[in-house]
C-alpha cells in the first residue's frame, strides 16, 4: 500500500506533465477539448457512432438543460407576481447568465465542425518546422494556453463555489423552487446549486475556445512575418558576379522561396476567414451578453453597496471585461500583423536585389507582381466583426467601457 501511493503519484504527475511538454505532434487542443468534455460544452471524441459514455453524458448534459428550464419557470412565476427587490435583479441576472452560456454552447456546438477543422490546421505543424525558433515559439504557445486554461477555469470554479456558499445556497431565489416554495432538502439544494454555478464555468470555458484559436493564429502569423523578414537577409543581387547558370538558380530560388510563404499566407488568411464567420455571432453575443451582466452586476453593487454577496458579482464582471480585452486585443495584433507582411514587403531593397540581365526580364516583371499582390492584399483589414454594428477592436472594446461607465453613473444616480 505504502509502494503504490508513490507509483499512483508519479503517474497522476506524468499524465498531468504531458499538458505542459511540448512535442511536434502533440494536439494544441487537447486539455481544452478535456474541460469541454468535463464541463458538458461538447463531447469530444473521434468515434462517431454512439457509446455508453457518450449516452451518460448525454444524461448528465441534460441536468443543465433542466436546470435552465427551472430558471425560466422562476422567472415567469416573478413576472406573474411581480415584486420590485434584490431578488427580481438576482433571478433576471441568473438567467441573463445561463441564456448566454446556452447560447454560446449551442454555437460552439453548431459550429463545431468548423472548430475542429481550425483546430486540425493549427495542429499542422509542417510550416517551419526544422526552424529552432519556431519550435520554441509553438511550444511556448502550447504550455501558455494550457497555463491560461487552467489559471482562468480555476479562477471561475473558485468564484463559483464562493457564489455556491453565499448565494445559492443562502438565497431562495436561487434554489429549486414550485409556485415560489423550495422543493428538497440540503443535498437536492446542493446538487441543484452546482450545475447552476457550472454555467458560469460553461459561459467562460466557451470563450478559451475561441481564444486559443485566436492564439494560435497570431502565432503563425507572427512566424510567417518573420520568415518574410529573413528573405532579405538570404538573397544577394542578382547578375553580380553570376553566370548565366547562376542567375538561373538565383530566380528559380526566389521564386520558390516567395511562392512558398506566399502559398502560406493565403492558406491563413482563407482559414481566418473561415474563423471569421464564427467569431461574428459569438462576438455579438459576447459583446451585448456582456454589457447586460455588467449593467446587471452594477444593479446590485448599487443596491446592496460592496459586500461580501455584491463582490461575487463584480469578480465575474471582471472575467467578462478580461474577455472582451483578450478578443479584442488579439484581433487587433491579427490585424497588425497582417499589415506588417506588407510593410516588411514594401522595405525591402528591391531596387538592389532585383537587379537583372535581359535574358531574365519575365521572371523579374513576375516576382515584382506578385510581391505588389501581397502588399496590396496585406493591407486590407481581416474585418472581424461583431454583427452589423463594426469591427472588432480596441476601439470597440473603449466604447464598451465608455457605455458600462455611463451605465455605473446612471445607477449611483438611481440609487440617490
Amino acid at each position: 500500500m505504502v509502494r503504490s501511493q508513490p507509483f499512483r503519484l508519479s503517474l497522476a504527475r506524468k499524465y498531468w506533465d504531458k499538458y505542459f511538454t511540448s512535442t511536434d505532434t502533440v494536439d494544441y487542443f487537447n486539455l481544452l477539448n478535456t474541460f469541454g468534455t468535463l464541463f458538458a460544452l461538447h463531447y469530444h471524441t473521434r468515434q462517431p457512432r454512439w457509446t455508453v459514455k457518450k449516452l451518460l453524458w448525454t444524461v448528465y448534459r441534460t441536468l443543465y438543460l433542466l436546470s435552465y428550464l427551472s430558471y425560466c419557470y422562476k422567472v415567469y412565476w416573478l413576472f406573474s407576481h411581480w415584486q420590485y427587490s434584490t431578488a427580481a435583479a438576482n433571478l433576471l441576472g441568473a438567467l441573463g447568465l445561463c441564456s448566454g452560456a446556452l447560447l454560446r454552447l449551442l454555437l460552439i456546438e453548431r459550429s463545431y465542425p468548423t472548430v475542429h477543422r481550425l483546430q486540425q490546421f493549427l495542429n499542422d505543424r509542417t510550416y517551419l518546422r526544422e526552424d529552432p525558433w519556431a519550435r520554441t515559439e509553438r511550444s511556448k504557445l502550447y504550455r501558455h494556453n494550457n497555463r491560461f486554461l487552467v489559471v482562468l477555469v480555476s479562477a471561475i470554479s473558485v468564484e463559483s463555489l464562493c457564489f455556491l456558499t453565499r448565494l445559492l445556497l443562502t438565497r431562495p431565489e436561487f434554489m429549486l423552487q414550485y409556485g415560489g416554495t423550495v422543493l428538497g432538502g440540503p443535498l437536492v439544494q446542493l446538487a441543484y446549486g452546482m450545475v447552476t454555478a457550472c454555467w458560469g464555468i460553461i459561459y467562460v470555458l466557451s470563450f478559451i475556445v475561441f481564444y486559443t484559436l485566436l492564439a494560435g493564429f497570431r502565432l503563425e502569423m507572427q512566424l510567417l512575418a518573420r520568415s518574410f523578414r529573413q528573405l532579405e537577409e538570404t538573397l544577394v543581387p542578382a547578375g553580380v558576379g553570376m553566370d548565366d547558370q547562376d542567375e538561373w538558380e538565383y530566380w528559380d530560388n526566389l521564386q520558390q522561396t516567395l511562392t512558398h510563404r506566399i502559398k502560406r499566407h493565403v492558406e491563413l488568411l482563407e482559414h481566418l476567414r473561415i474563423f471569421r464567420s464564427i467569431v461574428a455571432p459569438f462576438a455579438f453575443l459576447q459583446y451585448y451578453s456582456t454589457f447586460g451582466l455588467i449593467a446587471d452586476s452594477f444593479f446590485v453593487v448599487s443596491f446592496e453597496g460592496f459586500t461580501g454577496y455584491s463582490m461575487a458579482y463584480v469578480l465575474f464582471a471582471s472575467f467578462l471585461i478580461l474577455e472582451s480585452l483578450l478578443l479584442c486585443r488579439g484581433v487587433e495584433d491579427l490585424n497588425d500583423l497582417n499589415r506588417q507582411i506588407g510593410t516588411i514587403l514594401y522595405n525591402f531593397d528591391w531596387p538592389r536585389l532585383l537587379r537583372f540581365s535581359i535574358h531574365y526580364r519575365s521572371q523579374y516583371f513576375g516576382v515584382r507582381r506578385t510581391i505588389l499582390l501581397v502588399i496590396l492584399q496585406s493591407q486590407q483589414s481581416l474585418r472581424f466583426s461583431y454583427g452589423a454594428h463594426g469591427e472588432i477592436s480596441m476601439h470597440s472594446f473603449a466604447e464598451l467601457m465608455q457605455k458600462s461607465y455611463s451605465m455605473l453613473t446612471f445607477m449611483l444616480q438611481f440609487q440617490n
